[in-house]
């Protein structure tokens, strides 16, 4: 019955320890263990001592030799496979952080090469905008003097097409009349071609 508990206490602490490497919080998982192995081994030297004397009750008075070493025997037993149980988990929980040092080690080494690479990316993008908003402020300013150069061009055109649509101007025939102040008959001149 010792064994069976024996080999339970094993399965339960490798269980414990795979639930910890799965953990993001091995701290936690750690003091939970611990508390989880001290109840165990509490639980433990309880069983063993119900064991201890439900056999104590049973046996003989006749047998009370047989009686004190079955009884050191299992508490060396229950030493051995506890002492065991616990050299083992310590051994994994040492592993578990030596691993665990080692992946924070490296997420901290890719970290750092992330931000770098980020620092990168962000100053060719600043430097990429800049550029962008020099071009279009002098794009923006070449097109208003352009525009403007054209505009002032066409003002001299447009002022003659303003003067043109107020003129009193007809169709005659094949060539164009206006009404001037020295007029023909009908008042309007033939407009000449240039």
């Amino acid at each position: 019955m010792a064994a069976d508990r024996s080999a339970e206490s094993i399965l339960f602490f490798r269980r414990v320890l795979r639930n910890m490497l799965d953990s993001n919080n091995e701290l936690e998982r750690a003091k939970g263990l611990l508390m989880e192995t001290a109840e165990i081994m509490a639980k433990f030297r309880q069983d063993s001592e119900k064991i201890i004397g439900h056999v104590e009750s049973k046996l003989d008075k006749s047998l009370g030799e047989q009686r004190k070493m079955i009884v050191e025997m299992v508490r060396q037993e229950v030493t051995r496979e506890t002492s065991v149980a616990v050299s083992r988990y310590v051994a994994d929980m040492e592993d578990a952080r030596n691993q665990m040092a080692e992946q924070v080690r490296e997420f901290n080494t890719y970290l750092q090469q992330v931000n770098e690479e980020n620092k990168k990316i962000s100053s060719r993008n600043v430097l990429t905008v800049s550029i962008v908003l020099a071009v279009m402020v002098i794009g923006a300013v070449a097109l208003f003097f352009f525009f403007y150069h054209v505009l002032v061009r066409q003002k001299v055109d447009a002022d003659m097409v303003h003067k043109i649509n107020r003129a009193d101007i007809v169709n005659c025939g094949d060539d164009l009349c206006a009404k001037t102040g020295k007029a023909s008959a009908n008042g309007y001149r033939v407009i000449q071609r240039r």
